[in-house]
């Protein structure tokens, strides 16, 4: 059954009859009314609200949460910093002992070139030598051998 605006006067017209003003004013206020689907009542704000109270109870302990978060964060890049600032000295200080190994190396080069000059020379000297030492015991052989048949030669 459909009720209109005109069955619910009707009714209001008898209960303010039988009960009067204000309990017909009442009891007219507790029933639906046309379209009253479309209309919240007062439990369904304070169950809303409810239901909002629990959601912002919730959202404040995320609040919280992402505030530890965020804190570690903050700790966690402090740390990261730290890290980079001390690669960054290790960095140096590696640069610097790159560049005393390129000055050893050149030093290393320019005695590897006197040593390569002074075995040059020693062995030209050695090959001299080699020759004089040759011919020098050519010499006193010949001259042993000469004096020896000259002292056979006399005896």
């Amino acid at each position: 059954m459909t009720v209109d605006e005109r069955d619910r006067q009707t009714l209001r017209e008898q209960l303010e009859v039988v009960l009067g003003d204000h309990p017909a004013g009442v009891l007219m206020e507790l029933l639906e009314t046309p379209g009253s689907d479309d209309l919240a009542r007062r439990s369904d704000v304070l169950a809303i609200g409810a239901r909002l109270d629990g959601i912002d109870a919730r959202l404040d302990q995320m609040d919280r949460r992402f505030d530890q978060i965020d804190a570690r964060l903050d700790q966690m890049d402090a740390r990261l910093d730290q890290m980079d600032r001390r690669f960054d000295q290790i960095d140096a200080r590696l640069d610097q002992m790159d560049r005393r190994f390129d000055l050893i190396d050149a030093r290393f080069e320019k005695v590897d070139a006197r040593f390569e000059k002074a075995e040059a020379a020693l062995t030209l000297v050695s090959t001299e030598s080699s020759k004089t030492t040759i011919f020098t015991g050519i010499a006193v052989a010949m001259s042993s051998w000469g004096l020896l048949f000259a002292a056979l030669g006399f005896s």
